[in-house]
């Protein structure tokens, strides 16, 4: 049975969009940011620049767009394998190192992603917040089932502790990785983990 047409069009866009995207990547791993441009996206994509326009209007959603997709991806893979039964600063350590490894191992590209992050456009800007926003409920529910279970103190505010373990998170991240340059994972969650340990006191 033949899928509709316009179930065909929406399939042949979502694969020019993975496409472009796929592209761009490449490109921001290897170039720096300036240097990319979206004609040498067309080009690495083998598809016309009108094409390109009818998704981004400009290289920074390009990029805005290829964060937000990396950032739900990682989440998804990161909370899969979560250890169960485990300590909740465990779990919250393996679920930012998970991000680190990313970071670490595209440098160039997670470089491009974070320093641009603050001129993307409010379209990307609210996606990236109602992300962290989702990821915030998620810590907060792991920290009340660890609040059960006695690993923390019960009269702590579930969310704003969430929320200050965000901001360990992104110290590390803007301090460590992008200032210092640091490309070991295992050092970036050192850090994290010595915040954390002092969070949860």
């Amino acid at each position: 049975m033949k899928q509709p047409k316009a179930n065909r069009r929406e399939v042949q866009k979502a694969q020019t969009r993975t496409l472009i995207l796929e592209s761009a990547r490449k490109l921001f791993k290897t170039q720096e940011y300036d240097k990319v441009t979206i004609r040498g996206v067309a080009t690495l994509a083998r598809i016309g620049l009108g094409t390109i326009y009818k998704h981004f209007p400009n290289k920074l959603s390009m990029l805005a767009a290829a964060f937000s997709d990396d950032l739900k991806k990682l989440y998804q893979d990161a909370m899969a394998t979560v250890p169960e039964n485990k300590p909740f600063q465990t779990q919250f350590i393996h679920i930012s190192k998970q991000f680190f490894i990313f970071y670490t191992t595209n440098d160039s590209l997670s470089r491009a992603y974070l320093s641009h992050m603050f001129f993307y456009e409010r379209e990307w800007l609210d996606e990236i917040n109602d992300f962290d926003d989702s990821y915030a409920q998620k810590m907060a529910e792991l920290i009340r089932a660890a609040q059960n279970r006695g690993e923390i103190n019960p009269e702590k505010d579930s969310h704003i502790l969430a929320l200050v373990l965000m901001s360990n998170y992104f110290f590390v991240l803007a301090n460590c990785f992008l200032r210092d340059k640091m490309t070991d994972p295992d050092q970036l969650a050192a850090r994290l983990e010595t915040l954390v340990e002092q969070t949860l006191l």
